[in-house]
């Protein structure tokens, strides 16, 4: 029995190493958005999935999220297939089959207008899902949920090194080609600056709270005990990468990547500084007075360190207003595109297909827009009402999980707190970007959430604080 326990502890240990190199793999080449990358991410994540699956079984503390997550999956990825079926009836199918059924004697009638594609398209929904689903199986308690995290920070700092590295270096290069676009801006290992100021934004939050409970650990860590200067180097490591992914964020020159991160900051940092040395009853409280002003000196830093040296977005934004923005110029034209389908959608993946015959001729004719530059927008239109449903039930879990944690943490928190700064960030960029469909980043942030969900619902009321310190 113990043999068992031992090796069953041993395996997902294995299974969770496994799992953090599957998810740093799928970030560095593009984002994975090309095929072979993706296939191999897709098919890797799947296998770990259904092994850990068979193996662990549904996690304990945080089952009802993985049967509302399960039911999410099934429920877009059928909907999704059932877009491509060739109906009986034209009551659901797009308009444009029975034109052409009209003009080219086309005999298939459906809902969506490229059931290929919409196809194509389950795999790239279901990937960050499957990723999630997986890090709750493989993370079912508090150590290894950080280990996660500690994991996917320093992937992010290093990765931001990198990024530095190269836009100082080869400017024109962007991993191993040439760059053609964005040659202004520090894009890291992503094509798209955009996506990379919002995977810098989260990985300089994560940073900042790795420095936080390191440098806490080297407050209460014993004077002269042998290993305290390992501590001390690994905290200025890390100080060290959280400035790299700071500096990379600012560089990348994204408006809307950068504002996100700042208001997500806003919500916490503050929190962060005043409960820097953490909640112990051992400590005396401090005076009022104090903690009033740690949280205004924290939220004037947040103000301040934006405005010094995120001077190249701000040009930015005085030189080309939101006006004149080519992703704002075309949502009159979406939300017709949505207005004419919002029961069914017109299949996922075919936005290029559809938004074309919507497009404002005001909005210029050159360039082909091949996402709405909106995730929400873009999933309505692609989905039908079905993705505004599902999107609200996962904000709802979300949020419940959210309080729950709240509640219940003390020393561990930081994490919940950095578990909401996190998805506003990510949320808010979503709303003018594509961040979310990029196949790496939406990995790394669903093993994100993985890991904070699982500490927000780790500890149950007759648990002590102690044994998570």
């Amino acid at each position: 029995m113990l043999s068992n326990l031992i090796n069953r502890r041993v395996l997902r240990e294995v299974l969770l190493f496994v799992f953090i190199g599957l998810v740093i793999l799928t970030l560095i080449p593009f984002g994975s958005v090309t095929p072979f990358p993706f296939a191999f991410a897709a098919i890797a994540m799947f296998a770990l999935a259904i092994i850990s699956a068979l193996i662990f079984g549904e996690p304990e503390q945080s089952r009802w999220v993985f049967s509302t997550a399960l039911l999410v999956l099934v429920v877009v990825t059928g909907w999704t297939f059932v877009q491509t079926i060739d109906l009986p009836s034209d009551w659901l199918a797009n308009p444009a089959w029975r034109a052409a059924r009209d003009l080219a004697g086309v005999q298939y009638a459906a809902i969506s207008v490229e059931p290929a594609d919409t196809l194509a398209s389950i795999l790239w929904v279901a990937l960050p899902f499957v990723t999630f689903l997986t890090g709750l199986l493989l993370c079912d308690n508090d150590q290894r949920a950080r280990k996660l995290l500690v994991a996917l920070g320093l992937s992010a700092g290093v990765i931001a090194v990198f990024g530095l590295l190269q836009f100082s270096m080869f400017p024109k290069i962007l991993i191993v080609i040439e760059k053609h676009a964005y040659l202004d801006s520090l894009t890291a290992v992503f094509v798209n600056r955009n996506t990379a100021a919002t995977f810098l934004g989260v990985g300089t939050l994560l940073m900042l709270t790795l420095v936080r409970d390191l440098s806490r650990s080297l407050s209460h860590y014993p004077a002269g005990e042998p290993g305290r200067n390992t501590l001390f180097v690994r905290s200025w490591i890390y100080i060290l990468l959280l400035c790299a992914c700071f500096t990379a964020l600012m560089l990348s020159r994204s408006r809307a990547g950068i504002f996100a991160t700042f208001v997500a900051a806003l919500i916490y940092v503050p929190w962060l500084v005043v409960n820097w040395n953490g909640s112990t009853r051992r400590l005396k409280p401090s005076p009022k007075w104090r903690s009033v002003l740690k949280l205004l000196s924290a939220a004037g830093l947040v103000v301040v360190l934006p405005a010094v040296f995120a001077g190249q977005a701000i040009l930015r934004a005085q030189e080309r207003s939101l006006a004149d923005d080519d992703r704002f110029c075309i949502l009159p034209g979406i939300w017709r595109a949505i207005s004419d389908h919002w029961l069914t959608g017109t299949g996922l993946g075919t936005f290029r297909t559809v938004f074309s015959a919507y497009r404002d001729p005001a909005c210029g004719i050159f360039g082909i827009f091949d996402r709405a530059h909106n995730f929400y927008l873009e999933g309505f239109l692609g989905l039908g009402i079905v993705f505004p449903v599902a999107a609200l039930l996962v904000f709802a879990v979300l949020a419940r999980v959210f309080r729950r944690g709240l509640a219940d943490r003390r020393r561990l928190r930081h994490y919940v707190l950095l578990g909401i700064a996190a998805t506003v960030l990510v949320a808010l960029h979503a709303a003018v970007d594509f961040s979310l469909q990029i196949p790496g980043f939406a990995v790394f942030f669903s093993a994100f959430l993985s890991a904070v969900v699982t500490i927000s619902l780790g500890r149950s009321q007759k648990e002590t604080d102690r044994q998570y310190s």
